[in-house]
């Protein structure tokens, strides 16, 4: 049983045409009880991909996911949420905006680096794979320290997704160890989370994001929240390798992920 999907995008996210009603129904075909809809909100970006617009209108989405929370009451749990394009200098315009809502649930994202999308070419086209990374983790580091209203931090290592034929490969972890630590030990001592994003094994990476050995060091490190998400862009990916997520959090000792609402965590056992 899949107990809740906590990253799923709609028509209101820049890149997703996904009505919001057959989001609701393939979930609750999949017997899924709870989902959060978290459409995209980037701001302060040089250009855009394709040009797509990852800004979210949310005088318009907020009310239409308070109706559907409302519509599909008995049959659903859904929660208002958010991704949040974080960038180091934006922390203060973030929390800003979150706070004049009623949001269940934030995932903080990073993904632009100095203004830039991290699929768009300028962002690559003057560095090494290592000085991406570099440059990549140190942002996720500064935007947790300036960042407050989130619940987790999204796709921890997913810019392996990106660069090119010849930039593209896994994250090297012990390479990158200590600045992964420091990012961990900040979430925890925030009391903020991770998710598990099984999107990675759609894009032919065959992993989580983050990879197996980032989620095994947060939670020794006493990380305790976790949360699961498909990062679905259309209804029929909901759910997917939920599975995978669940037996391998079981086999490192994770009992239970989280469950939000407005931004207050709670817990429900995986099994």
């Amino acid at each position: 049983m899949i107990i809740s999907d906590y990253h799923i995008h709609s028509n209101f996210s820049g890149d997703s045409v996904e009505d919001l009603n057959k989001i609701c129904n393939k979930a609750i075909e999949l017997g899924i009880k709870e989902i959060a809809i978290t459409d995209h909100m980037d701001l302060d970006v040089k250009g855009t991909l394709n040009s797509v617009d990852f800004t979210l209108n949310l005088d318009e989405y907020v009310p239409r996911i308070l109706k559907l929370k409302d519509l599909y009451k008995k049959e659903l749990d859904i929660k208002l949420g958010m991704e949040f394009g974080i960038q180091k200098h934006l922390g203060i315009k973030g929390d800003e905006i979150i706070k004049k809502y009623p949001f269940d649930f934030i995932i903080s994202s990073v993904h632009s680096v100095d203004r830039l999308l991290l699929d768009q070419k300028e962002f690559w086209e003057d560095k090494t794979r290592e000085e991406a990374h570099d440059k990549y983790f140190l942002e996720i580091l500064k935007s947790i320290e300036n960042f407050n209203q989130f619940s987790v931090q999204g796709h921890l290592d997913f810019i392996t997704r990106y660069g090119g034929p010849n930039k593209k490969g896994f994250i090297d972890y012990v390479k990158y160890q200590d600045i992964i630590d420091e990012i961990l030990k900040k979430l925890i001592f925030k009391g903020k989370g991770i998710e598990v994003n099984t999107s990675g094994i759609r894009y032919n990476e065959n992993r989580f994001y983050p990879c197996d050995d980032i989620v095994k060091r947060y939670f020794k490190l006493g990380g305790e929240i976790i949360t699961i998400g498909s990062d679905s862009h259309k209804a029929s990916d909901i759910g997917k390798d939920f599975k995978k997520a669940y037996d391998f959090l079981e086999s490192i000792g994770v009992k239970y992920i989280s469950s939000f609402d407005l931004l207050d965590v709670s817990f429900k056992k995986i099994k």
